[in-house]
């Protein structure tokens, strides 16, 4: 980095120029790009470009590598965006190298016009006119067949990815991959390219995209950095299409609401003006059709990618869930308060855990879990990865089919058991509705047998005559899924869905039931995990029996009640006779 001073020019004053450089909103605003009518205008941050702005900080204040993956709707500016980032950081410092790759030739070449426009306005109008100084950019050697090359020995090259072995021709400090999700082979360029970035502070991938349906490697690093048991480093970044400020349109005249539009609109918190618009692209741009409005202008992250299966649930009614996207994280802690052992909620500091709290238990909160567990069964094995099915469960208020916390993590029977133990405690002893197959049975086992065992009436258990009044054998608790209840099971969650008598919470819950699919030999399974499904499907489907049984407890409480001792004392007449 050089700067040019003035005799004005303090040592505090040089001094904060140069950190102050690393504001980006004061460094974009010695920037111009032509507008949608080819005007040049001067650069101003969007939306769009504040968000991506405050993820790639938050990685450099924790002095980690930048790596982020950004899901945007389309023409939002996150090329642009993106590209100014890797300007400030790359030609001002000697030897740096950045790579920048995109779908096709003709949008490569608009990416390589954004840096030549920045560099042009930019020696026009260079950072530190408001110290009478300037922070130079160098001798620029090379501006030819898309590369840049500095007299600092720092360059940009950009291009596109249908070289799947471009990454491998050379180290790189940062990269930009832009609509990757149209690339040919995104994962083979991905593998060659990340052995070459220094995993170092300074270093940066930033890889962003529309969606292009459900699956391919654009759609696996999102479902890898939006996990957070498995985000690898990753940040991820989504950008919804009522975030972005042109898009707004006049309603016409005697304008009124269809019912998924008042959904929506209530949903977001939109303005009419907002929906308006989206009515209009979709029967201008998307040729009326629903589906491909939200693959190109997602509201949220889940409804991007698209199924290219045979969807079980209805879509509509599943982008109607209000997702949650921050929720405190932590995990369950059992603390001893005299002699009584009591669950408290412990909040991750990274607010990374295995429970994520929607709401906390009320005091006469009546709570339902369904439970999946674990099979040992890999979905990505044949993938030549390793990610096998997680233990799952989902927790509801029976009262307003409202989901309150979901547990999630890989775990054998015994700790798995343990954690549904005290996450039932926590929430009320709620009503526990595990599946019974594969290792069901030793988790119910094992559920019976901890802390002197979990309530048998509020353990889910199959139906028999009423005159039976035998306990529940082991065999009875639990939900069977097997390939006869099973189609019930999902048909039960169906039809919930379509009422609308559930809110889901939960991002990854989300994904998996627009993922989930039948398949060509007549299955219904997700297209990769589906344990979130299960565990909801489980809690649903034992609504019914819950509330017999808390409607029994609560006459159990009534009846003790009646029972205990009461204090004698004298009536008035009592008191005469003596």
């Amino acid at each position: 980095m050089t700067a040019t001073e003035t005799p004005q020019l303090s040592p505090a004053e040089a001094k904060a120029m140069i950190q102050g450089f690393a504001n980006h909103e004061k460094f974009v605003s010695h920037l111009q790009i032509r507008n949608k009518d080819g005007v040049p205008v001067q650069y101003g941050m969007s939306p769009m470009g504040r968000k991506i702005n405050r993820s790639i900080r938050k990685q450099e204040a924790q002095s980690l590598p930048v790596r982020q993956v950004v899901l945007k709707p389309s023409q939002v500016w996150a090329s642009s965006s993106v590209a100014t980032e890797i300007f400030r950081r790359v030609p001002f410092f000697p030897g740096r190298r950045a790579l920048v790759l995109a779908d096709t030739a003709q949008h490569a070449g608009l990416v390589f016009e954004y840096y030549q426009q920045y560099i042009r306005s930019y020696a026009d109008n260079p950072y530190g006119s408001e110290w009478n100084a300037a922070i130079e950019l160098p001798e620029l050697l090379k501006d030819t067949e898309q590369h840049l090359r500095w007299a600092n020995d720092s360059s940009i090259l950009v291009g596109t990815a249908n070289n799947v072995e471009i990454g491998r021709s050379a180290p790189y400090n940062w990269v930009q991959l832009s609509e990757a999700a149209f690339y040919r082979d995104m994962g083979t360029l991905m593998t060659g390219l990340m052995q070459r970035v220094p995993n170092s502070p300074d270093s940066g991938v930033i890889v962003e995209s529309t969606a292009n349906g459900m699956g391919g490697d654009f759609y696996d690093l999102c479902q890898l950095a939006m996990n957070p048991r498995r985000a690898g480093g990753w940040a991820f970044v989504f950008f919804a299409w009522w975030e972005h400020p042109e898009y707004r349109l006049k309603p016409e005249p005697g304008f009124k609401l269809t019912r998924d539009e008042l959904a929506e609109l209530q949903k977001y918190n939109l303005t009419v003006d907002q929906i308006a618009w989206r009515r209009r692209q979709i029967e201008v741009a998307c040729e009326g059709k629903i589906d491909r409005f939200r693959q190109e202008f997602p509201g949220n992250p889940e409804e991007a990618f698209q199924s290219s299966g045979r969807p079980i649930f209805d879509m509509g009614a599943v982008a109607r869930l209000p997702i949650t996207l921050e929720a405190p994280r932590g995990r369950l802690e059992v603390v001893e308060v005299g002699l009584e052992k009591r669950p408290q909620f412990i909040q991750a500091e990274n607010n990374k855990g295995e429970l994520v709290i929607y709401k906390q238990p009320q005091k006469r909160g009546r709570y339902i879990i369904g439970a999946d567990h674990a099979e040992g069964i890999d979905p990505t094995a044949r993938l030549g990865t390793s990610d096998p099915d997680y233990c799952s469960a989902t927790v509801f208020d029976v009262d307003t089919g409202e989901e309150i916390a979901k547990l999630k993590e890989r775990y054998e029977a015994f700790p798995w058991a343990t954690r549904l133990y005290w996450l039932g405690r926590f929430y009320n002893w709620a009503f526990q509705v595990p599946e019974q197959k594969a290792q069901g049975k030793a988790v119910i086992g094992h559920l019976l047998a901890i802390e002197g065992g979990y309530p048998l009436e509020l353990i889910y258990s199959k139906e028999r005559d009423p005159s039976d009044r035998r306990t529940p054998l082991l065999q009875e608790l639990g939900y069977d899924t097997n390939a006869v209840f099973r189609p019930y099971l999902i048909s039960t969650l169906d039809q919930a869905l379509r009422e609308g008598s559930i809110k889901i919470h939960d991002p990854e819950t989300i994904a998996q039931l627009r993922q989930f699919v039948r398949k060509a030999s007549g299955r219904e399974e997700g297209i990769g995990h589906d344990d979130d499904v299960f565990g909801v499907a489980l809690a649903v489907i034992g609504i019914p029996n819950a509330l017999r049984a808390f409607k029994y407890r609560e006459s159990l409480d009534r009846l003790a009640a009646s029972l205990r001792p009461h204090k004698y004392r004298k009536s008035s007449r009592d008191e005469e006779d003596d």
